[in-house]
């Protein structure tokens, strides 16, 4: 029996069909065999205006161990072993899902913007802004008008800008930074397409910064359902028509929690009003350009593997 052979054997009966190997390589100073542990992991995907259609695709992913034979082809001891293997598959499977869902938020973020539930959740942002175009400074004096408790956050939201030049210190408090002026040119003056504007770029490079730093989880059931659909999408690589029942059903599945059948319609036809899904009878499906998009975006990414046919 060959080396790729009994390489094959071994991992076929330690790891399961799931699982396969790259070239066995040969270390002359260590006469040891090596071969690195591989899966094209398979996804069903299925399209509700077609139900007897089944989209089969596979997640490639690389690196997940690695089967170390002697000279004797025997494995020896630093083989990785079944449990690491399944748990590195795992993690490369939820490392998948956040970055599907990171990409979904980079490009979905003008939409995530202009629904209500973002705007107000980021009232203090919207009153930092509004006084900015207004007086240009947010003094000290300003900042400490609040209680302590209201101080010290808004202090916080101050910082959280600056970071984002959209503002910038000065002796007296804080004024407006040069992003903040980008945006106001490239919004024409237009003040809701500027607060959206803004809001955006929050959402779009501070995301987690808010649900971590800011405690702010109120977006996060419009995030995970708009996953709930565009994630399916980005592995079958093509738009999909699902009704809300299996936008629910994956919510469940994704998620791993139970939401109201309720607030997942209601924001999905919020998430219609923005534009980010659109509807048409009891189907939803995706927003093409925003789609294509994502799809680039995929394609630009590092390696995890990207879903094949």
């Amino acid at each position: 029996m060959s080396v790729v052979q009994e390489i094959r054997r071994y991992a076929r009966q330690h790891y399961g069909n799931l699982i396969s190997i790259g070239e066995p390589r040969f270390d002359e100073r260590a006469k040891t065999w090596s071969a690195e542990l591989k899966s094209d992991y398979p996804r069903v995907v299925h399209d509700d205006r077609s139900p007897n259609e089944r989209i089969l695709k596979f997640l490639s992913l690389r690196r997940l161990g690695e089967i170390k034979f002697g000279e004797n082809l025997q494995p020896i001891e630093s083989t990785t072993s079944r449990e690491t293997c399944i748990k590195n598959l795992t993690a490369f499977l939820a490392m998948w899902r956040e970055r599907a869902e990171r990409i979904i938020v980079m490009v979905s973020s003008d939409q995530l913007a202009r629904i209500n539930e973002a705007q107000r959740v980021l009232a203090k942002v919207g009153m930092i802004i509004s006084n900015l175009l207004r007086r240009e400074i947010i003094s000290e004096e300003d900042i400490a008008f609040f209680p302590p408790k209201q101080e010290r956050k808004m202090i916080r939201y101050l910082r959280f800008l600056e970071g984002l030049d959209l503002v910038r210190k000065i002796d007296e408090g804080y004024t407006y930074g040069n992003l903040f002026s980008e945006l106001q040119v490239q919004t024409q003056g237009n003040i809701p397409e500027f607060y959206t504007a803004i809001l955006s770029h929050i959402i779009r490079t501070r995301y987690s910064a808010l649900r971590e730093t800011f405690s702010i989880s109120q977006l996060e059931p419009f995030v995970h359902v708009d996953s709930c659909y565009y994630r399916p999408t980005l592995e079958a690589e093509k738009i999909l028509y699902l009704t809300s029942d299996s936008i629910i059903n994956h919510y469940t599945k994704f998620y791993r929690s139970r939401k109201s059948p309720m607030r997942i319609r209601y924001i999905l036809e919020e998430l219609v009003n923005a534009k980010a899904l659109e509807r048409e009878d009891k189907y939803y499906f995706g927003n093409e350009e925003l789609f294509s998009q994502m799809l680039d975006l995929k394609s630009q990414m590092a390696e995890l593997g990207s879903p094949r046919a």
